[in-house]
């Protein structure tokens, strides 16, 4: 095992007319189940490292939160492969985020998503995890990656719940196709801008036009194409 988050496989690699045995590199999957209130449950398959801002992030994305205050307790099993929540009551509703309107220049949209696409050195070892990232109002930079897209979008909005980072004036960078449900998230998130390396979903692009989200998709080198609101993005800089 090199971490926890990979083993090594036997395999036989094929090449031509020859096969050698030899090992690969390949991701753990991990068995999550969530309970909530002990009431309700939720099952999730998932990369085992940062399950505290999974769960947190994935409840707030289905609505099972309205805020890291709402989460009373957070514990796992020894083997980490369930996780038990406990509420508190939200004391007054309060009215949602919305994404600012902040401005991105073009140049700063490139340098996200080269960051984003160098910040997992598991993915570059093994292929099998999807790296996203968010881009703070400092100009920093958090990373998390899993094996699922969605999963470590739930990471990355679960750590921004569980710091107090305000998500409606950040960027997120996601590095691969971007589907309806990762603009869900972003929607429920009020994150203002969405960039991708790889092809929205036309679900997707509707979620963000009617949120008001900017999406970016097709980010190759210093290209893109804006799908929504392309105003917060300033191509001459």
């Amino acid at each position: 095992m090199t971490d926890a988050l990979s083993v090594l496989c036997d395999v036989v690699h094929v090449s031509r007319s020859t096969d050698t045995p030899g090992q690969d590199e390949v991701v753990v999957e991990h068995p999550l189940r969530v309970e909530i209130d002990g009431t309700d449950s939720l099952l999730l398959s998932c990369s085992p490292a940062h399950l505290e801002e999974l769960v947190t992030g994935n409840l707030f994305c289905r609505g099972y939160l309205s805020s890291a205050g709402e989460l009373h307790t957070l514990s796992f099993s020894p083997d980490r492969h369930t996780a038990y929540v406990t509420r508190t009551p939200a004391t007054a509703p309060s009215a949602p985020d919305r994404p600012e309107d902040i401005r991105l220049p073009a140049s700063a949209a490139y340098a996200i998503m080269g960051r984003n696409l160098s910040a997992s050195a598991l993915f570059q070892r093994t292929g099998g995890v999807h790296c996203v990232s968010l881009s703070l109002p400092d100009g920093s930079l958090i990373s998390r990656e899993d094996l699922a897209r969605h999963n470590a979008v739930d990471k990355i909005i679960g750590h921004a719940l569980l710091h107090h980072i305000p998500l409606c004036r950040c960027v997120l960078a996601v590095s691969g196709r971007l589907s309806a449900n990762m603009m869900e998230k972003a929607a429920r998130a009020a994150i203002p801008i969405v960039l991708s390396k790889g092809a929205p979903t036309d679900r997707a692009i509707q979620l963000a036009r009617a949120h008001g989200i900017t999406l970016a998709g097709f980010i190759r080198g210093e290209r893109m194409n804006l799908y929504a609101c392309p105003e917060r993005i300033d191509p001459a800089r």
